[in-house]
């Protein structure tokens, strides 16, 4: 376990922790308030990227050790790490905002505490999960890597029962997430930093290129979606 996680935190310093900062602005652009909890934090890699972006934002995780890792990687900054469970969240009624589960759901029984999750929420919850296709489940199958699968429509369905509008979905990352090999896949681009820029304008063609053929939920390898809490009706 404490070589996996030196592991990720070498990861993060190369190019798959500029896909990550990538995809957590790609998440923040969707944030509409002012105050953030993401369930199943990890590292902080998404509070820190908040926290920089001047939003007050909170990261909670059932295991410590990431909590550790991510304050010592950012010691100035994420002071607002807590460790607890999915489950039974340590926060009051309507706490925040906005709440952010990045590639975490899919690790819990979903279905289940997702009324806990709402019970903490005021206005929206960001959801951002491994998109289920065929490009994904080929990849995984070539670095014999399993994890559970989140389908993005019975999602949406869950968060529709719920009473949420739907915001999405929006796909993304097509070409740099696999080259960058993400904790488990194989690390495909050197280290060299002016490659890392030009992969993720690269992505942004390929990116626009597919969204007007249409294909790219067939082909993306991550989802994202939002559900927003509606205000009552006055006099209802």
């Amino acid at each position: 376990m404490k070589g996996g996680r030196s592991r990720d935190i070498k990861r993060l310093q190369k190019f798959y922790g500029v896909v990550a900062s990538d995809q957590n602005r790609s998440i923040l652009r969707w944030v509409t308030g002012g105050t953030i909890l993401e369930l199943g934090c990890g590292y902080g890699t998404l509070v820190f990227q908040a926290e920089y972006e001047g939003r007050e934002a909170f990261g909670l995780d059932i295991e410590f050790t990431p909590l550790r890792m991510g304050k010592e990687i950012y010691p100035y900054r994420l002071i607002k790490l807590v460790q607890g469970d999915m489950g039974c969240l340590p926060f009051k009624d309507k706490s925040f905002h906005t709440v952010i589960l990045r590639e975490s759901l899919h690790h819990v029984s979903w279905r289940k505490i997702l009324p806990e999750i709402l019970r903490v929420c005021r206005k929206e919850i960001i959801i951002f999960e491994p998109n289920p296709n065929w490009v994904l489940r080929l990849g995984r199958m070539i670095i014999a890597h399993r994890d559970p699968e989140i389908p993005w429509r019975s999602l949406v369905n869950l968060l529709e029962q719920h009473g949420m509008v739907i915001r999405g979905p929006y796909f993304r990352d097509f070409v740099a997430f696999p080259l960058s090999g993400g904790f488990v896949g194989w690390e495909l681009v050197p280290p060299i930093k002016f490659l890392y820029s030009l992969l993720i304008r690269t992505e942004r063609i390929f990116q626009a290129l597919f969204h007007s053929l249409r294909i790219e939920k067939a082909i993306s390898w991550r989802y994202m979606v939002k559900g927003v809490l509606m205000e009552p009706e006055v006099g209802r």
